[in-house]
C-alpha cells in the first residue's frame, strides 16, 4: 500500500516487510524485507544499514563512519583525520596534521608525531621514545632506563677542528690531530716571543755581575795600614 498525509509526509509498505516513507520536512528512509535499509536526511546527512549489523553514515559535515558485521569499524573526518578500531581491541588514528598511533589487540603500541618524533609502547610496561633529533630514551619492563644519541653530528664536528675529537691524544696535546698546522704554528709564535723578550744575559741581574772578583793583574797593592805609617 501507500499513503499521503495532510502534512505532506508520504510512503510505502509491502506484505514482505519492506518500505519507504518521506516525512513532511524531506527525511526519507527505506527498508527491504531482509532488514536492510538505508537513510537519507534533509540536512545532508545519509546511511545504511544491514541486517548483518554492518552500516554506513556520513553526517552533514562531511564526517564518516561505517562498520562491519565482525565489529570492526572505521571513520573518517572531513578535516583529513580517520582511524579503524577493531573487535579484537585494535585500533589506529591519524590526524589532520600528520600524526598517527596504533596499538594492536595485545596492548601494545606505536605513535609518530609530525616533527619526526615517535615511539613505541608494550602491554609489559616497556617503552621507547626517539625525539625529532634522533635521540631515543627506553624503559623496560621493570623500570630500568636506557638513552642514546644520534651522533652524526660528531663528523662534523670533527671536520670543523681538523682531527679525531674520538681518538686524538687529549693527554698528550695533540688533540686536533696529527696535522694540525694551526697549534704548531702558535706553538712556534709563541716561543719566539718569549725569545724577544728574554734579556741577552739571560735575566740576571746587575748585582750578579757586579759581585764577581776583580782579575789579578799581578801587581801587588799598596796596603793602607803603610800608607798611614809612611805619612
Amino acid at each position: 500500500g501507500t499513503y499521503t498525509d495532510a502534512d505532506g509526509s508520504s510512503g510505502s509498505y509491502s506484505a514482505d516487510g519492506s518500505y519507504s516513507h518521506t516525512d513532511a520536512d524531506g527525511n526519507s528512509s527505506s527498508g527491504d524485507s531482509e532488514g536492510n535499509g538505508s537513510y537519507e536526511m534533509a540536512d545532508g546527512t545519509s546511511g545504511s544499514y544491514s541486517a548483518d549489523g554492518s552500516y554506513s553514515h556520513t553526517d552533514a559535515d562531511g564526517n564518516s563512519c561505517s562498520g562491519d558485521a565482525d565489529g570492526n569499524s572505521s571513520w573518517a573526518g572531513a578535516d583529513g583525520s580517520s582511524g579503524t578500531y577493531n573487535a579484537d581491541g585494535s585500533s589506529s588514528y591519524s590526524d589532520a596534521e600528520g600524526n598517527s598511533s596504533t596499538m594492536d589487540a595485545d596492548g601494545n603500541g606505536t605513535y609518530a608525531s609530525s616533527d619526526g618524533s615517535s615511539g613505541s609502547y608494550s602491554a609489559d610496561g616497556s617503552s621507547s621514545y626517539t625525539d625529532a633529533d634522533g635521540n631515543t630514551t627506553a624503559y623496560d619492563a621493570e623500570g630500568n632506563m636506557s638513552e642514546s644519541q644520534d651522533m652524526a653530528g660528531g663528523d662534523a664536528l670533527d671536520g670543523a677542528f681538523g682531527g679525531d675529537s674520538g681518538g686524538g691524544d687529549y693527554g698528550g696535546g695533540d688533540y686536533g690531530g696529527e696535522d694540525d698546522k694551526m697549534g704548531d704554528d702558535l706553538d712556534i709564535a709563541a716561543a719566539q716571543s718569549d725569545a724577544k723578550e728574554m734579556p741577552a744575559d739571560g735575566g740576571k741581574e746587575d748585582s750578579v755581575a757586579d759581585a764577581k772578583p776583580e782579575a789579578d793583574d799581578g801587581i801587588p797593592k799598596e796596603d793602607e795600614d803603610d800608607k798611614t805609617l809612611d805619612g
